[in-house]
């Protein structure tokens, strides 16, 4: 990692080159000095800046075809010392996701149910949501998190507010659908999709050390202390999803990567064959 000492050297001596090759006498000159900026601004892995000062040469200087030539060349060298780098990055993350998403999974336990199946807490791993009213915090193998919402009274509920020390979130209506939002069995269930329950997650963890209360906000609202046990699930699975949500992510930034750096790693080699005929 550069100082910002010397980053600010490195840039006034590519402004400088810049200059140089601006008051040169042919456009070859003033084309040249961009490309030699932009090998230097790759040297010192500055890779954003070097395919810029590319990208500059291209547009200002379309009629100097040998100096352009020599910027495809390196372009590629300069993507793939990007894609390597990035890599390596994107190595660290991932090692450091995979730790504290196995430590997360030892404090969950999969519950099998006829799709995939879901993670919860230990605690909730046996409580049927129709059973008792409350917040049942889920999350799929994938990662995505929902929050199960069961009301054994007819609140004729649409969503939920959670609440504790005198704040709150509040989650968005879900019609009754008999779906989503179904009431066919005596039991209101409403099943919250991330966006819609989100809050509540950051939320629990917020005020996990403070007594927490539901509402089940409907035609006929009303209120209850959230137990414990799914207050603490609440924040615990949402916290997990966002790390097997990240480390899914860095997986997929990780393949993107891999597949740029072939891509360039290609083409170098052809424009290396290209150069010798």
């Amino acid at each position: 990692m550069y100082s910002v000492y010397s980053k600010s050297v490195l840039a006034l001596g590519i402004a400088g080159m810049l200059a140089l090759g601006a008051c040169g006498n042919s456009d070859e000159q003033k084309a040249r000095a961009y490309l030699d900026a932009a090998t230097e601004q790759m040297n010192s892995n500055d890779f954003t800046a070097a395919l810029a000062s590319l990208d500059s040469l291209d547009k200002l200087f379309p009629a100097e075809v040998k100096v352009r030539r020599e910027g495809m060349s390196l372009r590629p060298e300069i993507i793939e010392r990007q894609s390597l780098k990035e890599l390596e990055h994107c190595d660290s993350v991932i090692a450091s996701l995979i730790i504290e998403s196995e430590r997360l999974k030892g404090e969950l336990t999969h519950v099998p149910d006829a799709f995939d199946g879901y993670y919860t807490t230990k605690a909730l791993a046996g409580k049927i949501p129709a059973d008792k009213s409350g917040l049942y915090a889920r999350m799929t193998p994938e990662g995505v998190y929902t929050v199960v919402a069961s009301s054994t009274q007819k609140a004729l509920s649409t969503g939920v507010t959670l609440m504790a020390s005198g704040a709150s979130v509040t989650t968005p209506d879900v019609a009754h659908d008999g779906e989503r939002n179904d009431r066919s069995r005596g039991v209101e269930i409403i099943t919250f999709m991330p966006a819609e329950c989100d809050t509540l997650g950051v939320f629990a963890n917020a005020h996990a050390a403070d007594a927490m209360k539901v509402r089940f906000n409907g035609a006929k609202p009303y209120e209850i202390p959230l137990p414990a046990d799914q207050a603490k699930a609440l924040g615990q699975v949402y916290t997990a999803s966002r790390i097997f949500t990240q480390l899914r992510v860095a997986r997929l930034e990780k393949s993107r990567l891999e597949k740029q750096l072939d891509i360039a790693r290609n083409q170098r080699a052809r424009t290396f064959k290209e150069s010798e005929n």
